[in-house]
Formats: structure tokens, sequence, C-alpha cells
């Protein structure tokens, strides 16, 4: 799973009604095991869906909250990825009923992402305002456990995602980052915090610590409110379709 772009959906605070928004972004710094994550993204938000495209890695992720499914789609190999919401809760349900298997996953992404430091840090700011593509943001610093991390947000700038579907799909992130042990009570802690933020996020900085270290930088360039063009959201033909919600399910069941 690619945390940054669960780190960016988190990012939202839902609205009733909005138009659709184009936003772009520039990218800088490194992901996990030092990759390099320098370039752009463009992400797309309608009432129904949420797109972000990423020509750099080619990997585009796409969000359904009517359906409750998130596609990723994975150009290099012409693949896409499916979770559909119930697969990802019955995927988590049946991690938590073994123990073992969560204690092990728990110690693993805490190691990875450095939950084993800082254990007690929580400290959540705010530090005023900050100008991004030409809109004025309020700027938060958080620390919390093994995450160090600044959003600067536009409070007037909100998605046009329905507050419940979006709620329902936050469920199937919350249920994901859960099972990172002491480290996800971080991650799923921090997601809260951001939660209470008003607006988009134009700009975040986000650093960790551990064998998964990473310290990137996204910021905005422009704003565009209106119509997205017709076909945006579409899938690719041609590619084909893994259902990794239903292949986690069989191999859990066959423990």
């Amino acid at each position: 799973m690619n945390l940054r772009l669960v780190a960016s959906a988190f990012l939202l605070t839902a609205s009733l009604v909005a138009g659709d928004l184009t936003i772009s972004f520039t990218t800088k710094g490194t992901g996990p095991m030092g990759v390099k994550l320098d370039g752009e993204e463009t992400h797309y938000y309608s009432s129904r869906y949420q797109l972000t495209t990423n020509p750099t890695t080619r990997t585009d992720t796409l969000v359904d909250y009517q359906d409750f499914v998130t596609y990723t789609v994975l150009h290099k190999e012409k693949k896409i990825q499916k979770m559909s919401l119930d697969d990802a809760l019955a995927v988590m349900e049946a991690m938590q009923s073994q123990p073992q298997m969560a204690e092990g996953m728990g110690a693993m992404m805490g190691a990875m992402f450095g939950g084993g430091k800082k254990k007690d840090t929580f400290k959540v700011e705010e530090k005023g305002k900050e100008t991004v593509a030409g809109r004025t943001c309020a700027k938060w610093s958080f620390q919390i456990m093994g995450i160090d991390a600044e959003t600067s947000n536009d409070p007037t700038l909100v998605p046009p995602v329905p507050a419940v579907s979006y709620a329902k799909m936050k469920r199937m992130q919350g249920a994901a980052m859960a099972m990172m042990g002491p480290m996800g009570k971080a991650w799923v802690k921090y997601y809260e915090e951001l939660s209470k933020i008003k607006g988009i996020a134009l700009k975040n900085h986000m650093k960790t610590g551990g064998m998964l270290s990473m310290d990137s930088t996204q910021e905005a360039t422009k704003v565009v409110e209106g119509p997205i063009p017709d076909g945006t959201f579409k899938l690719p033909e041609g590619y084909k379709m893994e259902d990794m919600g239903k292949k986690l399910r069989q191999e859990l069941a066959n423990r």
C-alpha cells in the first residue's frame, strides 16, 4: 500500500455541497527505502470519484465513493488492483482473529516506520497562516510518536464528496492503519487530528524514522474549480483486473 497516497486521502474534509476540483501538485523528497518522490501529481475530485494521477511512478489511484471501491492502476504492469470496502474490513477482521499474525505485523511496521521511538510524543500546534498557490491556508504541525508532519489547509476549499460516503471509506483506510500495532495507533491518531482541520491540504510535509523512513513535501501549484472533462475517471481498457480483496480473503481462509 502506498502510504503517501493513503496519507493524501486522509487530508480531505468532506462536504455535502461543492463543485468539481482539479489540483496540481509538485512533490519533492524521498519515500520508503529512499525512493525518490520528485515529480508531479494531479488530484481530481467529483461528487462520486477521487483520482490521483502520478506520471513519475506511473501509478494512479481511483476511489469510487458510490460503490465504495478503491482501484490502484499500475500502468507499467498494465494491471488494476481492486479493493472493496467490505473486503477490506473482512480482511482486517480476519487478521485480528489471528493474534500471532496481528502481533507480527505490528512489530514489523513499528520497526519499518520507527514506531518504537517517541512513544509518548503527542503534540499538535497551529502555526499561523501561509499562502499556497495564491490561497490563504492555516498551517499546523504534528508530532505523534515517530511521525513529524506539517499541513497547510485552505478552509474555503472543500471536495464535493458526500460526507456519509467519505466516512465509510475512512473506515476502510483506518482499519488498514490500525493493524500496524503501536505505530498503527500513531497513524490513526495522526489522521484523526487531520480530520479536525477544515479544507483541503495544499501543502504537506511528512517525516518518519525506521527502516522505511520517509521525508517528503507536496505543494499545490494550481487549483481549478469547475467541471472535469468526461472520461477522466474511466479506468483504462485492456488492463488485467486483480481483485485484491477476494485474493486476500482466500489466502486468510486457507491459513
